[in-house]
């Protein structure tokens, strides 16, 4: 079977005017009600917001707004039949119009669903460098707001990141792409090259925490900044680069619950990729806006592939 990535994320949220925040985000709309407001992403992806007891939703893991399960698009029905009957061994698992649903050891739902992504296309500006001319005679381009392309990655908190993501690992064949040793585990579902798709991070409680959206390169994810700073939305760590995926980030607080984050190149990976093993305050920033308060300042540079006492070049 093969799991392609993430198709959708339902959020339940306590006033449906909380949508607006993904307008002005960037996101494209392509519904609305009363109780249900659907946007839509240029692969295809989408993200619906929808009343907290709205019938559609799965049973609260947590209190307040979130993302209340997270749909991933499989190849065939084939797959499919093959998820809803690994899944029903040892748990419950709800049909519904082509839709599988469950949840995972940490209780988080995740539902499955035929999909084929739209292939999408970006343009990202030459990079010139002291000796190095790749743009010449051309200005950078210019951006008038963000408009994510691809739904990256959703990050969820649960007490045993590891005990989660073997789940994923062994029942529907993602992959392991790293580990931050003691705080968090990435994978990737077995169909897709993005880094990571999920992200279990250390907690002693379950909980949403953000879902990354991929924009073309680092003058739109700043264009899309300063958009939601002039409509008055916060972040907490301003702009970054991960080291553990290489990626460019803005978390940007998000009304609907937890964070949503523009993110650019970001790491690609294939089967010849051997999964590291990071101490966490280097691992998690190359560089910050604004260096978080809960790592320390001296960040270790043991870096080891996963599984093996070897160094990580």
């Amino acid at each position: 079977m093969a799991i392609l990535g993430i198709e959708s994320v339902d959020y339940g949220v306590d006033d449906i005017a909380h949508a607006q925040f993904y307008r002005d985000f960037g996101l494209q709309e392509v519904s609305a009600s009363s109780d249900c407001v659907e946007f839509q992403l240029a692969e295809g992806s989408r993200v619906r917001i929808l009343t907290e007891d709205h019938p559609e939703l799965p049973a609260r893991y947590q209190e307040g707004n979130g993302v209340r399960c997270v749909y991933f698009g499989v190849d065939s029905e084939a797959s499919l039949e093959t998820i809803a009957s690994e899944l029903g061994r040892d748990r419950e698992v709800v049909r519904t119009d082509g839709t599988v649903r469950s949840v995972d050891e940490a209780g988080v739902p995740i539902g499955f669903r035929v999909w084929q992504p739209s292939a999408v296309s970006s343009e990202p500006s030459a990079v010139n460098a002291p000796g190095v001319a790749n743009r010449v005679n051309r200005h950078r381009k210019w951006f008038k707001q963000a408009t994510p392309k691809q739904l990256l990655h959703s990050v969820f908190r649960v007490p045993d990141p590891q005990k989660n993501a073997d789940f994923y690992i062994e029942r529907l064949g993602f992959r392991l792409s790293d580990i931050s040793r003691g705080f968090g585990v990435f994978i990737r579902a077995d169909g897709s090259n993005t880094h990571h798709n999920l992200f279990f991070m250390a907690g002693p409680e379950v909980g949403f925490e953000h879902v990354c959206f991929a924009v073309e390169d680092i003058d739109e994810l700043m264009t899309g900044a300063n958009h939601m700073q002039k409509a008055g939305y916060t972040s907490n760590l301003g702009i970054g680069r991960h080291r553990i995926a290489s990626s460019i980030f803005y978390y940007i607080v998000n009304p609907c619950g937890g964070e949503a984050e523009y993110g650019a190149d970001s790491d690609v990976l294939d089967d010849g990729w051997e999964p590291r093993e990071f101490e966490p305050a280097f691992g998690g920033f190359g560089w910050v806006g604004q260096w978080p308060p809960f790592l320390p300042h001296e960040a270790s540079w043991d870096v080891k592939l996963a599984g093996s006492g070897e160094d990580a070049s």
